[in-house]
């Protein structure tokens, strides 16, 4: 009887050789990239200063991903999973500045994040005095400052206002953008229209609280509490101040 089994183990395994080379090799689909950027570093006026040991941070994730950023202000997170994500922005003396809605897209192996911030120190500026006038159509608000300020050495506020006594950077009806002061005191004028502009009617009584702000205020929207945030205000300032609108 002829010996057939050699034959028929060489004949399967020729098959099989076959079969895994004809069979196509799919990758890996990719689930983790990098985020990087970058971030511009001043003091409170408009000063560059060094760039590094800027903290930053992907929220949300566990375990935490974060870096800091080198003396050129580049930072670099290494395999974060694809999703939307806010950067976390921390150093110290500067407050916290937060980036939403950065997609890490799935396309992507690696995703830069446009625009790099510039962002400044804490403010120093101490309010000591804040009186409000009124003169006909006008109303008067002056600023008084701990540290006289001058052409060459401006200082930076930033005013709230509302109808309510307990007016604040965090309640309030309007902000101002942050202005720019040099001489001290510092008087600002509205006229009635203005702050009927501002949503404010004749009669009324108005509140104003003032801090000292920086040059780069480090302000954003924060998208999960639907308000604006205000890092770098020096919170050692003054009461509020009122006057009636004319």
């Amino acid at each position: 009887m002829k010996k057939i089994v050699p034959v028929f183990v060489a004949l399967i395994l020729f098959m099989a050789s076959c079969s895994t080379e004809d069979k196509e090799i799919i990758p890996e689909i990719p689930t983790k990239g990098t985020i990087e950027g970058s971030v511009n570093l001043y003091d409170e006026k408009t000063g560059p200063l060094d760039n590094s040991g800027m903290k930053v941070t992907v929220e949300g994730l566990t375990p935490k991903i974060s870096t800091l950023t080198d003396e050129e202000g580049r930072y670099r997170l290494e395999e974060v999973p694809f999703g939307t994500y806010t950067l976390v922005f921390e150093k110290e003396g500067y407050g916290t500045y937060k980036r939403f809605n950065i997609k890490h897209a799935v396309s992507e192996s690696s995703t830069f994040v446009l625009n790099a911030p510039s962002l400044g120190q804490k403010s120093s500026t101490k309010i000591t005095k804040v009186e409000a006038t009124v003169s006909g159509e006008d109303v008067t608000l002056s600023v008084t400052t701990e540290t006289n300020s001058n052409i060459s050495n401006p200082l930076y506020v930033r005013y709230f206002m509302s109808t309510s006594a307990t007016v604040s950077s965090e309640d309030y009806m309007f902000d101002s953008e942050t202005l720019w002061i040099a001489i001290n005191p510092k008087e600002f004028t509205w006229s009635r229209s203005v702050l009927e502009e501002r949503g404010f009617t004749s009669g009324q009584t108005v509140y104003v609280r003032v801090y000292g702000n920086s040059f780069w205020s480090n302000e954003y929207i924060d998208v999960d509490l639907n308000k604006k945030i205000f890092p770098n205000l020096n919170k050692n300032t003054v009461s509020a101040v009122s006057f009636v609108v004319p």
